[in-house]
């Protein structure tokens, strides 16, 4: 007899072992399961970018349209974006401030634009120098009912021999001094 109940003893540690170890796995498998649940959520989240170079336009005023084309898998909502051009030099007062907004969802594949016109009698002389043109997009996921904010630094070397230039990307050692300058003339919005 007391050899059946030490077997039922080793028995029923055996089972809460096993019991245990299956749980400790269920739970791990769970935690895998929702951690990629929320990766693959979040691959699949709105995202601009520029489905062309932007077209820069002068004749009485300087007009730049950029094109940009939601390249990720959900749709974005309540897109809105400021624009702030600047003298490289960070010397001198935004030549513009912009703000605009889009009134309608743009699903996957779907191209928006967005037009900047400077009129500034001041500004358009024969040649001009080098400014920054700051994007600050934000926007939201409809189906994540996550905001999301995108910036894009880019640099336009200007007017030279009455011919505008083409934009292109600002180098990673100039980021800081921008973000310097829009804090300075309090054109960045406090993170939460």
């Amino acid at each position: 007899m007391s050899w059946d109940l030490k077997k039922r003893n080793w028995s029923g540690i055996f089972m809460t072992i096993s019991t245990a170890i299956f749980a400790f796995v269920s739970i791990v498998s769970v935690f895998i399961s929702v951690i990629t649940w929320q990766t693959q959520r979040e691959a699949a989240r709105p995202y601009f970018t520029f489905k062309e170079s932007p077209s820069i336009h002068l004749t009485h005023e300087l007009s730049f349209e950029f094109k940009f084309n939601n390249v990720g898998n959900h749709p974005a909502t309540n897109l809105s974006s400021k624009t702030i051009v600047f003298d490289e030099s960070l010397l001198e007062e935004p030549i513009l401030v912009d703000d605009y907004t889009v009134v309608n969802d743009i699903p996957r594949d779907t191209t928006t634009s967005l037009l900047l016109s400077i009129k500034s009698v001041d500004f358009l002389q024969t040649d001009i120098k080098p400014q920054f043109l700051i994007i600050h997009l934000s926007y939201t996921d409809p189906i994540t009912r996550k905001i999301y904010i995108q910036t894009i630094y880019t640099k336009w070397p200007g007017v030279i021999a009455q011919k505008p230039q083409h934009l292109i990307h600002v180098e990673a050692s100039e980021k800081q001094k921008i973000l310097t300058y829009l804090k300075s003339h309090h054109l960045l919005k406090p993170k939460n």
